[in-house]
């Protein structure tokens, strides 16, 4: 079987893009992936005079949450699935419709050629697309404080378990956190989300 390449995350500061590396990846690799800031995005949230249309059913979601920081952050994020998906399909962003499946994975409703996936963390918001098959994204800061007792406890194997005591100190928590992120995007990409036990499937360091 040929091994699938992973598109480079293409940075996307604004609605405006540039588009044109998320139809090349799609197109040449089969996926692509972009990220951004909540806050890069936000101007275009407070000042779309076509936001509701934008939104489409989560226009509610949107008006009922009271906190602003949250309701902006989430209507940024639906934005970002928009317009990355109506680069790659060369449409309309208001013409596309999201939906949620079981464990809240977004898709795109008549556009089931195009998986999805949407992972944010303090400012940062990524999204994948791929017409290859299922997507998984996570993001992480690399230097966030992780409790590496609690950590391992949560997310190894005892094979995964066995290669983290090997390492050199330093280089443990970097490791451990590489794997959630990874574990975390597998877990999407099938569907589960936090549903599944990250101790029942693991990766090798290789």
């Amino acid at each position: 079987m040929k091994p699938v390449r992973c598109a480079l995350p293409l940075h996307v500061p604004r609605p405006a893009g540039p588009w044109h590396g998320v139809r090349e990846n799609l197109a040449q690799l089969g996926n692509a992936l972009v990220y951004t800031t909540w806050t890069e995005w936000l101007p275009s949230v407070l000042t779309e005079p076509r936001l509701r249309e934008l939104l489409g059913a989560d226009w509610n979601r949107y008006r009922r949450t009271p906190d602003a920081a949250v309701r902006h952050r989430f209507a940024a994020a639906r934005l970002l699935i928009k317009y990355t998906a109506a680069a790659a399909l060369k449409t309309p962003p208001e013409y596309l419709d999201l939906g949620y499946r079981l464990g809240g994975r977004p898709y795109l409703r008549g556009f089931d050629q195009i998986e999805v996936s949407l992972s944010h963390t303090g400012d940062v918001m990524a999204v994948g697309l791929s017409r290859t098959g299922r997507i998984g994204v996570d993001v992480e800061f690399a230097d966030r404080f992780v409790r590496l007792d609690l950590l391992q406890a949560r997310i190894l194997t005892p094979a995964e378990a066995d290669e983290v005591a090997a390492l050199p100190e330093a280089e443990r928590a970097p490791y451990l956190l590489r794997l959630w992120t990874l574990k975390e995007a597998y877990s999407k990409a099938l569907g589960q989300g936090l549903r599944l036990s990250f101790k029942e499937f693991g990766f090798s360091r290789g």
